[in-house]
């Protein structure tokens, strides 16, 4: 019997798909898991309310909290 020094595509093609098929699994069961985790927490909410506390402006109207989203990028002259 003569052994064959080649590796059998079948069996890497195999491979390839059942760690594409793993990959994708954890990381839809991630995604998952997270979805799942509760959105705020009691500490969360602690922090949300001293940040109001400490500068009633800051998250009284949400559109304010973007930042320089709204900037123009082109400087008026």
């Amino acid at each position: 019997m003569v052994k064959d020094d080649k590796p059998k595509v079948w069996l890497s093609a195999l491979k390839i798909v059942a760690g594409a098929a793993l990959l994708i699994g954890t990381i839809g069961f991630a995604l998952w898991y997270a979805n799942q985790l509760p959105v705020s927490s009691p500490a969360l909410e602690q922090a949300i309310e001293d940040v109001r506390q400490k500068n009633p402006d800051a998250t009284s109207n949400p559109s304010n909290s973007w930042g320089i989203s709204k900037d123009s990028p082109v400087r008026k002259r």
